[in-house]
């Protein structure tokens, strides 16, 4: 059945009296002096705001009433670089079918490139604005928010670190902030337009100053011409630095109607377990209290002194040195394969490694962990410069045809496997050995394994409905302190954790319960992909009814109405 969303848009109404169009005001004259009644003065106008807006942590519609955006993310095939509207992504059913799920809104991804090409730059293409045209009126009939959403801004994707050119040349942000200003000139008065997603998981370059003050400088365009809602994004990371600042790395930012987005797709390593894209193995099952969770923990401190290889070797044998632990803050420990500026054709391969706890009186355990590096599984790799690559080498093992590799990185990097942590016992000690070969490294690079230490605020969070509620509470938290609204912009889970018993619904619906228990808003990731969405096809088809993750669709049937 589907559910009326009864959103009323209201138009901005003068009311007066004119001549040709109102009934006339008394007007006798006064038998005694000839002087007629005075008219009596127009009422006060009536207005009501047509757009939504904030007021401390709420989002109000257009009656001042609280109102709680929750919906989808038309990707609108954004890693396409076509200078043409993305017309197979979705038509007007599909709104439909987002309101028939009981959504009222869907963040709509756009990219530069439908507005303004590189070599005309600041003039933009009327096929652009027809596109927003007709998909507002799409959302209007079936009473959908739109959240325009710069997905790709000028100066490139963000999400995957290549967008330097953003941060780096000034152009880029000059028209960046001349094409919003034009968004919103043109959408001033469109209340079916909840607001504006300024940069999509923004990665500056240098700090988090660069992100505040292009986020301000687009608001204070924006604000120059229109009051719609912004939604201001935490940034991903700053470049190469792994862990969040105080402020959790949302931009330091003034104005009125700002909301603040994150996403989450914790655990990542199930979210995005088997996608080729993601370059993460097999990625465990949901929920499952063996496995540790790292989302909320900060890195804290490692084994430094294990030995390195540092010049061109066949196998080698790395003993690791125990590492007693005796600082209170270490909670939780993860094996990791590191490489440092091994040059742009440096290579390093790593096999055999075994993690052993030993007692407060130095006496065998366990092996911890014990693997011959044949699958990627749980493991996950880093570069400080966003350059190099790793993963499984299934051509050059020590005793057999496979073993993990790193290449091309010049700075530091790694290979860490967040599946394997564990929980290291004050007083008890650890190592981890293994086997490393290197070619044509450069002339300061070098190879090692070592155990990084982590620290947590609370509890050691397992993978469990506890853990999310964890990631959901500490954003929500900050924007507490800031009397702000908060938005998750993205949420969600890859195919393969729906398929082989992997827990991918449950997940699913422990997440948006929470979010919805906690009255954040949102937009799950996404509609209509192979890779995360509700309907399935490439680019070249509109969605198709028989083809979806029909569970998932009938999941927010269930919790939605």
């Amino acid at each position: 059945m589907k559910r009326l969303l009864l959103l009323p848009f209201l138009m901005l109404f003068v009311l007066s009296c004119g001549k040709d169009d109102a009934p006339a005001a008394p007007n006798n004259p006064d038998p005694n002096t000839g002087t007629t009644d005075p008219i009596d003065p127009p009422a006060d106008p009536v207005t009501t705001t047509t757009l939504l807006s904030v007021s401390g942590r709420q989002i109000l519609d257009t009656n001042n009433t609280p109102i709680l955006l929750k919906g989808v993310g038309f990707n609108n095939w954004h890693w396409i670089e076509d200078p043409l509207p993305p017309t197979t992504h979705h038509s007007e059913i599909d709104f439909t079918r987002v309101s028939d799920m009981g959504m009222n809104a869907v963040r709509f991804a756009m990219n530069y490139w439908i507005f303004e090409d590189d070599a005309n730059p600041y003039t933009y293409k009327q096929t652009g604005w027809d596109w927003i045209d007709t998909n507002i009126e799409w959302a209007k009939n079936n009473d959908v928010y739109l959240i325009l959403n710069m997905h790709t801004p000028q100066g490139g994707y963000q999400s995957q670190g290549t967008g330097d050119a953003l941060w780096d040349e000034a152009d880029s942000q000059n028209r960046l902030i001349a094409l919003w200003k034009a968004i919103a000139e043109k959408y001033k008065d469109e209340p079916q337009i909840a607001g504006f997603g300024i940069v999509n998981e923004p990665i500056p370059n240098r700090s988090i100053g660069q992100w505040s003050d292009l986020a301000q400088r687009i608001i204070d365009e924006i604000r120059s011409v229109d009051n719609h809602i912004i939604f201001a994004e935490q940034a991903i990371s700053v470049k190469g630095v792994s862990e969040p600042d105080p402020e959790l790395n949302f931009p330091r930012i003034t104005g009125d109607n700002i909301v603040y987005e994150f996403h989450t797709y914790e655990p990542f390593q199930f979210t995005h377990q088997l996608l080729a894209f993601a370059n993460v193995g097999e990625g465990g099952v949901y929920p499952d209290d063996d496995l540790i969770e790292l989302g909320d923990a900060a890195w804290h401190t490692a084994i430094f002194n294990n030995p390195t290889l540092a010049e061109n070797s066949d196998w080698q044998y790395l003993e690791g040195v125990r590492y007693t632990i005796e600082d209170t803050d270490i909670r939780i420990g993860v094996p990791v394969l590191i490489t440092g500026n091994i040059g742009a054709n440096g290579r390093a391969n790593f096999d055999d490694i075994i993690l052993n706890e030993y007692d407060e009186n130095g006496v065998f355990v366990q092996a911890i962990h014990e693997e011959n590096l044949n699958t990627t599984s749980g493991w996950e790799f880093w570069s400080r410069n966003d350059d190099g690559e790793g993963g499984i080498d299934n051509n050059s093992g020590r005793t057999d045809t496979s073993s993990f590799y790193i290449e091309g990185a010049t700075d530091e990097s790694n290979l860490n496997n967040r599946l394997a942590a564990f929980e290291p016992i004050q007083g008890y000690s650890y190592e981890l050995s293994g086997w490393v070969r290197t070619q044509d490294l450069a002339a300061t690079g070098d190879a090692l394994l070592r155990i990084d230490f982590y620290t947590t605020a609370g509890d050691v969070n397992r993978r469990n409905k506890t853990y999310l509620e964890s990631i959901l509470d500490r954003v929500d938290s900050w924007a507490t302190g800031k009397n702000a609204p908060v938005y998750v912009g993205e949420v969600g889970t890859g195919g393969p954790s729906f398929e082989n018993g992997k827990g991918g619904l449950v997940f699913a619906e422990d997440m948006i319960t929470l979010i919805q228990e906690k009255n954040i808003h949102f937009t799950y990731f996404d509609y209509h992909s192979d890779n995360f969405g509700m309907y399935l096809g490439d680019t070249n088809q509109l969605p198709d009814p028989s083809n979806t993750r029909q569970p998932l669709i009938d999941l927010f049937n269930d919790i939605l109405q």
